[in-house]
């Protein structure tokens, strides 16, 4: 019995664990600190030894080793020590990532295409949950007893359509609203990184192609209503970049062509989104013609343009891990940002924050970083793992996302498993 036991934990206990996350993932943020518990304690139990094939690979590895080491460097020089203690924790499993990549199981790696499979099935879920609740919020009993379909959160705009509704985030169906398991942007990311699974299943497989490309069609038109402008602009990167892989590689016109049909279809759906084209024209403005914020300009160009002035003032070490908070809160007072200060607002973007904690040297780190993902995801013709890079390139413009449990799990776990099929295919082609 106590050898079956044995066995089940050092073969099949992370397996196991992996397809858990990749299912609870999408669907909770309150249970995610302990499930990505579970991944650490499926790294530390498999712990065995293994024989290194070759010891370039282990800089993928390395980077987020340092990046959580620096952190740590950056909180001595901090005056805030329970903020910076608070940061490290939410990072913590980051500092895993080594451990549970090297020594994930056989049984994960074999199966990897199942708990892919299992993360898109989670958020299709998701995401089904989210429209029912978005439905069931749209239905009223009127004055008149009748029962009817109100898409609208405010009375006063019963004259949009519904178009119009989802795209100023008027609407359940909409935005925040319409995603109650996870910030927008986040399920955004989760869904943006289905289709790239999906994509991938279909250039890999030649069975279910139609699951596959409904699947697609389907989590593209959630992503227009979730409304996240940073998942707009890496969905269209990620599709026009697909785009041109299929002509130059495989030659596959008529993909190509259906490719680009979609692509054109939601570029004409974010040019028609107001917000989108009034940060448009207004960072055209500031970059060509010099214009100054306003009051009515959009909070997140202000929260960076707080953050690029602390970093100008503290440019080489940054102000230390745990002092952002508070550096920025007077930013914030300067300039009368009212909701920035109240809610206490982060940099809204990974780069910036890390800049402001740990100035130049934390910045080119992380740069450093995800280019070496696309370089060497590129260099070995890793398709996941180039577009799981440059997804991660592409939202750290827009979001602190190692700053939340829903951005960390997100990296930290396909990180391990994305890498362990990356090793998984040197150590094959070395064979």
């Amino acid at each position: 019995m106590l050898l079956k036991i044995k066995t089940f934990f050092r073969s099949n206990f992370q397996y196991y664990i992996f397809l858990i996350v990749a299912l609870l993932m999408p669907l909770t943020k309150e249970y995610l600190p302990y499930v990505i518990f579970l991944w650490v304690l499926s790294g530390v139990i498999s712990i065995r030894k293994i024989k290194i094939e070759s010891y370039k690979q282990l800089i993928l590895l390395l980077f987020p080793f340092l990046f959580f080491v620096s952190h740590i460097i950056g909180l001595i020089y901090s005056d805030d020590l329970k903020n910076g203690l608070f940061d490290l924790e939410v990072k913590l499993s980051i500092l895993f990532i080594p451990v549970v990549a090297v020594f994930i199981t056989k049984k994960v790696r074999v199966n990897y295409r199942l708990i892919l499979k299992i993360f898109v099935f989670g958020n299709f879920i998701a995401s089904i949950i989210c429209l029912v609740f978005a439905f069931n919020n749209s239905i009223h009993v009127n004055d008149f007893g009748k029962i009817v379909f109100e898409s609208s959160r405010w009375s006063d705009t019963i004259n949009l359509s519904f178009f119009q509704l989802v795209n100023q985030r008027y609407s359940y169906f909409s935005y925040s609203y319409l995603s109650f398991f996870h910030h927008s942007t986040y399920f955004s990311v989760y869904i943006t990184f289905s289709v790239v699974i999906l994509v991938y299943l279909i250039r890999s497989s030649k069975k279910r192609y139609i699951l596959y490309y409904s699947l697609i069609l389907y989590f593209s038109v959630f992503i227009w209503l979730l409304g996240s402008r940073a998942a707009y602009i890496t969905y269209l990167i990620s599709f026009f970049s697909f785009f041109l892989i299929v002509i130059i590689k495989y030659k596959k016109y008529w993909i190509a062509i259906g490719v680009l049909m979609l692509g054109v279809i939601f570029t004409v759906l974010i040019l028609s989104n107001s917000r989108i084209n009034k940060n448009v024209t207004e960072t055209v403005n500031i970059i060509e013609n010099g214009q100054s914020l306003s009051k009515d300009s959009d909070v997140r160009l202000w929260l960076w343009k707080s953050g690029i002035e602390i970093f100008n003032d503290n440019l080489l070490f940054g102000v230390g891990t745990g002092d952002i908070d508070e550096v920025m809160k007077k930013k914030y007072q300067d300039y009368d940002l009212t909701e920035a200060h109240e809610y206490n607002l982060n940099a809204h973007n990974q780069y910036l924050d890390v800049a402001v904690k740990l100035g130049l040297v934390g910045l080119v780190l992380i740069f450093a970083w995800i280019i070496t993902i696309l370089v060497i995801a590129i260099k070995r013709k890793q398709f996941l793992f180039f577009y799981f890079g440059l997804i991660l390139f592409i939202n750290f413009f827009f979001e602190a996302m190692l700053n939340t449990i829903a951005g960390v799990s997100f990296v930290v776990f396909f990180y391990s498993l994305l890498y362990a099929m990356f090793n998984s295919v040197e150590h094959s082609n070395n064979n």
